[in-house]
């Protein structure tokens, strides 16, 4: 089973599926003045035969996993939501620990969303310009122990200049037990 922002599905009913989207990314009151069109573009992809998509937006990228549910549903497209972190790492939660960051991944996949029901599909981190900064890699080490404890599958945001050598480190030393390899995106895909 798979978490999608309606509700669990089977793998079977995921059909054709666009990995790395994002229906929207702006401050999180933004996302109401367009519910209309990114239902239209949404309809659209379905009628081109996307039958699902994985939202990539992060908590801070103004998630807003009720918008992304409101879509899915009126557009007929399966999205599944991702939890994790991007780049921009807040103040707020530097120096949290990797065991405290993957106990709110784990909820977010197991419980919901803070304040809804709608429940995360995929986990995701990043290293990219910059590599694994420290932040970044505190991230990593929480992701690959959410994985650990879920089983949910993580989604590396990545250009050529991050190194996954330094991610698989990361998440190996965190008790990762996942050997798929990365692949950087590069700017052209």
């Amino acid at each position: 089973m798979i978490n999608s922002v309606t509700g669990p599905i089977e793998a079977d009913q995921l059909g054709f599926t666009l990995m790395h989207e994002h229906v929207m990314v702006s401050a999180s009151g933004m996302y109401r003045s367009y519910f209309e069109r990114a239902v239209e573009c949404l309809k659209e992809a379905k009628a081109g035969g996307i039958d699902t998509m994985v939202d990539a937006t992060t908590f801070d990228l103004g998630r807003d996993p009720e918008l992304l549910r409101a879509v899915s549903e009126a557009s007929g497209v399966n999205i599944v939501n991702v939890t994790g972190w991007w780049l921009d790492v807040p103040r707020f939660i530097r120096h949290v620990s990797p065991r405290q960051m993957a106990r709110e991944f784990v909820r977010d996949i197991e419980e919901g969303f803070r304040g809804t029901d709608v429940k995360a599909g995929v986990l995701k981190c990043a290293a990219d310009f910059e590599g694994v900064t420290p932040d970044l890699e505190i991230m990593n080490r929480a992701v690959a122990r959410a994985h650990n404890e879920t089983g949910v599958p993580i989604m590396v945001h990545s250009y050529p200049t991050g190194s996954p050598s330094s991610r698989r480190k990361a998440w190996i030393s965190s008790g990762s037990r996942s050997t798929t390899r990365t692949t950087p995106r590069t700017p052209s895909t």
